[in-house]
């Protein structure tokens, strides 16, 4: 019989069809060669729902992990489970969306969440102080096997790609600014987000062929809007061995990220004298390049963020039992 921990966790088979959103899934994926995982899909009774996986399937989890239920193609409507008293888990995304911050008041305090993971850090803690001591950060991290060196040329010179003026000019003013300064440089490349809604038939800019063009860029800018997350192309573009200029933010900086050894930080006044002179400069550029590719897959890949989640939940139900 299998020690590890089991975990039931709620959230919909979204990746199927979402093919932009492929990445949250391959995280998740990831738990399971740490835990005993089950996948509740569809809307019901948490107390009903246990009672048939205990008898169908004899499994009584340890843990349940709710996925971030204000997006409705992530997660099924679960009711009930303030009726547990197994400890639950919460998965928090995107924190400023006004409407969905008392949605998500409402069901952590209703449903006696005990630990709650955001993949930010700061601004989950500035929406919601008040679970500062329930707050576990649970930063995004990338699939090796998609975002990885494809050794391809080098036929861009910039690339920015990804949301600039949704849903409105002012939300990304650090990629406004690269995309009016950089626009008419030779070998600069935009491509708009693709949507979110965007299917694998598609053809899109997402995954593997998304990691692909990265790799094929020389620079990549990002940030992580006026909101300062640390959103998700941190940690792609120097994944693929892609120098990352970036309006940083203190999330990266506590993640490990530093700059002029793992990415490049700027801001609106110096990004084009920055782009251009890591251009010019091979070797100054290959070095951080080839750094920033290390960090990523020494740190941040999907393994070691399903580490640190499972040593989370170790570490609450160790201290949960001394009580």
């Amino acid at each position: 019989m299998s020690n590890k921990l089991k975990i039931l966790i709620f959230i919909k088979q979204f990746w199927k069809e979402l093919a932009k959103h492929r990445g949250k899934y391959d995280f998740v994926k990831s738990i399971e060669e740490f835990a005993d995982v089950i996948y509740w899909t569809k809307d019901g009774d948490a107390v009903q729902i246990l009672k048939y996986l205990e008898t169908r399937h004899h499994f009584k989890p340890d843990f349940l992990f709710m996925y971030d239920h204000v997006y409705q193609a992530f997660a099924p409507n679960i009711y009930g489970l303030d009726q547990l008293k197994i400890p639950k888990g919460y998965y928090v995304m995107d924190v400023y969306f006004p409407a969905s911050k008392k949605l998500r008041e409402d069901f952590m305090k209703q449903n006696h969440i005990d630990l709650v993971f955001s993949v930010t850090k700061q601004a989950f803690l500035k929406q919601f102080p008040q679970y500062k001591e329930k707050f576990r950060w649970l930063p995004f991290s990338i699939n090796v096997d998609i975002y990885k060196d494809y050794q391809q040329p080098k036929t861009m010179n910039y690339l920015l790609m990804g949301l600039v003026h949704y849903p409105k000019a002012g939300t990304y003013p650090f990629r406004e600014a690269v995309l009016k300064q950089m626009k008419n440089e030779k070998g600069f490349v935009y491509y708009q987000h693709p949507g979110h809604l965007v299917k694998y038939e598609d053809d899109a800019y997402v995954n593997e062929k998304y990691a692909k063009e990265i790799n094929r860029a020389k620079i990549f800018f990002t940030c992580g809007s006026i909101y300062q997350y640390p959103v998700l192309k941190f940690f792609e573009a120097p994944a693929c061995h892609t120098l990352l200029l970036a309006e940083a933010n203190d999330d990266i900086y506590e993640l490990g990220f530093k700059d002029r050894v793992h990415f490049v930080a700027c801001d609106e006044k110096n990004v084009y004298e920055k782009a251009k002179y890591y251009l010019q400069h091979n070797l100054e550029r290959e070095r951080i390049t080839k750094s920033g590719y290390e960090f990523i897959h020494a740190h941040h890949t999907n393994r070691k963020r399903a580490m640190q989640f499972i040593d989370y939940i170790n570490r609450f139900l160790d201290m949960r039992s001394e009580r």
